[in-house]
C-alpha cells in the first residue's frame, strides 16, 4: 500500500483536486482555510450551487472511488490538504 499528501490552493475556477485512481483503497480532503467554503463535486462543471460543500476546517473522506475529484473555491483561495492511500 502506498500513500500520497498533498496540498492545493483553489480558485474560483474548478480544477482536479485527485486524478482518477482505480487502486485507491481511502482518501481524505481537509478544508485548512480559517473562513473560506470550498465545494467538492465529479467533474469540472462543479459550482457552489451543485457541489458538496466543505466548510472552512471541515474534511471530506471516502473509501474504494476511483474516480477524479474536483473542487472549486467559493472565493480567494483557500488550501486544502489531500490524503490518498492506494494498493
Amino acid at each position: 500500500m502506498s500513500m500520497v499528501a498533498s496540498q492545493n490552493a483553489l480558485s474560483t475556477s474548478a480544477e482536479v483536486v485527485l486524478a482518477a485512481n482505480q487502486h485507491r483503497v481511502f482518501a481524505e480532503i481537509k478544508n485548512t482555510d480559517a473562513s473560506i467554503s470550498v465545494y467538492i463535486g465529479p467533474d469540472s462543471g462543479v459550482t457552489s450551487s451543485n457541489g458538496h460543500l466543505l466548510k472552512a476546517g471541515e474534511a471530506f473522506s471516502f473509501e474504494n472511488m476511483p474516480d477524479a475529484v474536483y473542487m472549486i473555491a467559493a472565493s480567494g483561495t483557500p488550501t486544502v490538504t489531500i490524503i490518498e492511500w492506494s494498493r
